[in-house]
């Protein structure tokens, strides 16, 4: 009866490893949580910067911000550009610059979109404006309280003026 117990208690101590090596990768993986991204977009609206507010072009900004356990893991900053009914039949022509994530930490993200707009009056031999640089920034910053959304600014009005909507 001794060698009977001890071969069922090692037995039972053999099914209870086996099913703790089983479970152990689960269990890992269940620390682990799967990384989620979201992307953020921000459509802009172009003026001249002239008395007349048309707009004549527009911008749209996207952020996009993966996060894993220890906050944002990854970031990628794109845009998208056009000119506006009017602003293709008064010759506005928008330039796409560069769109770049210039600083990337575990609880903030910022990005800069850029790019220049100018029209011209003829479409063979142009003759164009100079062209007027914008500036648009995505950064999140998410808060103590509150929803996590990237907050936008833009550069100062001058040549180039920026509305949020049409």
């Amino acid at each position: 009866m001794g060698v009977e117990m001890k071969f069922r208690k090692a037995a039972a101590l053999v099914a209870v490893a086996a099913l703790a090596s089983a479970l152990a990768p689960s269990v890992a993986q269940a620390g682990q949580a799967a990384e989620t991204c979201q992307t953020y977009t921000k459509r802009y609206f172009l003026g001249s910067g002239s008395a007349i507010t048309l707009r004549v072009a527009y911008v749209d900004s996207a952020l996009k911000i993966c996060f894993g356990n220890s906050g944002v893991t990854s970031s990628v900053a794109t845009q998208t550009v056009g000119t506006t009914g009017p602003g293709a039949a008064t010759g506005w022509e928008i330039t796409a610059g560069q769109a770049v994530v210039e600083d990337q930490r575990p609880r903030h993200v910022k990005a800069k979109f850029s790019g220049s707009l100018r029209t011209c009056v003829v479409k063979i031999n142009p003759i164009c404006s100079p062209a007027s640089p914008y500036e648009i920034f995505g950064e999140y910053a998410p808060p103590a309280v509150g929803p996590a959304v990237p907050g936008w600014s833009h550069g100062p009005n001058g040549d180039v003026h920026y509305y949020d909507n049409a």
